[in-house]
């Protein structure tokens, strides 16, 4: 790839990627609402858009027509709070994602790639649920997300991909998912507490998520949807009892106190293998690995 775009750029994965694309001589047009406090390197191949995405002629004023290998969209309001519950906040979500992969097809990219979230996989316990977290709004609207995205892309003729992130983890990222909420409690000295945590889940080191991104990016694509995980599912619990076992504190590690949320997850949610297919092996750590780098470096 010699030129990209990348919304959310000020973001952990946006900036993260960008780091990545600086480093193998990539130019990249960096968007994000702000850079007053950037996480982004000095460095002539990053011009940074400081703009809103709600605005369809401002964005086409601010990003010259050239040619570009992708379009990577990350900009999301609401991943955590009381705003990822929020379902009008998530519907303009949508429509800024499908505003970008308009714009992206009308300033010469050849792709257009989207991030999803491995919580879409929870809209399939829906019907069966009384009660719902603020995550799951999250999840309706990454998958609505996904079908608009799909459908419009097709009528306009914008190459397409959907990239589904498992839950990502690592040094940097304080989010407030899984991997980062059990972290800062074991930091703090508290008791970090889950449901049962007997479904199957999986994680992925951001090093090796950022390489997957990079070689969709750069490789034909064969499918418009890609799972990007570690390859390795096991049940959650497994997971939670290494992280607090590597800390030191599985003391802290408290499963079963809160209620089971009803979730199911299966296996066959977390096969990355047609990706493998696509772009080759991608993840070189283990989760071992990558937990004890994460603490050593959090």
């Amino acid at each position: 790839m010699k030129k990209v775009i990348v919304t959310g750029a000020n973001g952990f994965i946006g900036s993260s990627l960008i780091k990545s694309l600086v480093g193998q001589n990539v130019q990249v047009v960096a968007i994000d609402i702000s850079f007053k406090v950037s996480r982004l390197p000095e460095s002539d191949l990053i011009a940074k858009v400081e703009m809103s995405l709600d605005n369809e002629a401002l964005m086409l004023a601010n990003i010259p027509i050239d040619r570009y290998d992708a379009f990577y969209h990350f900009a999301w309001r609401g991943v955590n709070g009381a705003d990822k519950a929020d379902p009008v906040i998530q519907l303009e979500n949508a429509q800024m994602a499908v505003r970008c992969a308009d714009v992206a097809q009308k300033v010469g990219c050849a792709k257009f790639l989207c991030a999803g979230t491995v919580a879409e996989q929870a809209t399939n316990s829906l019907s069966h649920l009384d009660k719902t977290s603020g995550g799951m709004m999250y999840g309706v609207a990454k998958h609505c997300t996904h079908l608009m995205l799909e459908t419009y892309c097709k009528n306009i003729g914008m190459p397409f991909v959907w990239m589904q992130f498992s839950n990502i983890y690592g040094p940097s990222n304080k989010t407030g998912n899984l991997v980062s909420y059990t972290l800062g409690q074991l930091t703090t000295g508290e008791e970090a507490t889950f449901g049962p945590a007997q479904q199957p889940y999986d994680f992925i080191f951001v090093d090796d998520l950022l390489e997957a991104i990079y070689r969709i990016g750069e490789n034909e694509n064969k499918q418009n949807k890609y799972y990007i995980g570690s390859g390795e599912p096991r049940q959650l619990k497994d997971y939670l009892l290494e992280i607090g076992r590597i800390y030191g504190r599985e003391d802290l590690i408290k499963i079963g106190v809160r209620p089971d949320d009803g979730i199911v997850y299966t296996m066959d949610m977390f096969d990355n293998s047609n990706l493998i297919r696509d772009i080759g092996e991608y993840s070189s750590k283990s989760f071992d690995e990558g937990i004890r780098y994460t603490i050593e470096n959090y």
